[in-house]
């Protein structure tokens, strides 16, 4: 299971994560956790490529502004799966949003409390 990033979220946030993620896992054992909780500079550093054009269609919110640095996000992806076209995704995204959590198809790795 690659769900060690998620020890970095919100303690409160853990056990959800790591269960959608299980699920998921369960599923498909190629998800990844891709990142979870951001410093500063690495929110700077993906909103910069964002603006760049070169974040293939995945948002980045500026530093400051994303539930990433406060430990209350995460992104969830296959490798060699377009996220866009990932059946799994949307359907992680259901059950998180059942939860009371916030996902959609417009930022399909983006799983924010």
């Amino acid at each position: 299971m690659n769900a060690r990033p998620l020890f970095s979220l919100a303690p409160w946030l853990r056990r959800p994560a790591e269960t959608l993620y299980g699920l998921g896992a369960g599923a498909d054992p190629r998800l990844r956790v891709t990142s979870a909780r951001r410093s500063r500079a690495e929110q700077s550093r993906l909103y910069a490529r964002f603006l760049r054009g070169e974040s293939h269609g995945i948002p980045a919110l500026p530093p400051g502004q994303s539930m990433h640095e406060k430990g209350r996000a995460f992104d969830l992806a296959r490798p060699s799966v377009d996220p866009f076209a990932d059946d799994l995704l949307p359907q992680l995204g259901a059950l998180w949003n059942s939860w009371g959590g916030r996902w959609h198809s417009s930022d399909p790795v983006h799983f924010e409390a």
